[in-house]
């Protein structure tokens, strides 16, 4: 199976030579909602583009390093969640390390996450440990 991931630094470069002068401004241009580059210029590079379209009660899911893009054909309420299951964990040290380069904040510390699952991994041994004999 071909994750999105295995794209995304083509993905990054091609935006990067297209929109070379919006980078000189904006180095973070990536992480903002507000470029758009054209489906037909990063198929032709081989980066696979999808579409959706989200109704009411529908979740969309997004996979580490998939970008993604939208916008509103009409009135609408949006709510954005961040959630991950514990083996995307890997995933999350690799986004750290990227926006240190970067000097970019992340939006929930890893390190507290690593901490947390650690924690709950523990409780949940001990239990089974404890409950066990």
């Amino acid at each position: 199976m071909e994750y999105p991931e295995s794209h995304a630094n083509v993905l990054e470069d091609t935006m990067r030579k297209h929109l070379s002068y919006l980078f000189k401004e904006q180095t973070d241009l990536l992480h903002q909602l507000i470029t758009q580059l054209s489906p037909k210029i990063l198929k032709s590079k081989g980066v696979p583009v999808y579409r959706a379209s989200q109704c009411c009660g529908e979740f969309i899911v997004t996979f580490p390093r998939a970008y993604h893009a939208g916008f509103s054909c009409g009135f609408n309420c949006v709510e954005v969640v961040n959630v991950a299951p514990v083996d995307w964990l890997e995933h999350g040290q690799g986004v750290v390390e990227v926006y240190s380069k970067q000097r970019r904040k992340t939006s929930i510390s890893h390190d507290k996450l690593l901490l947390a699952a650690a924690r709950e991994g523990i409780r949940a041994l001990w239990e089974v440990s404890f409950f066990n004999k």
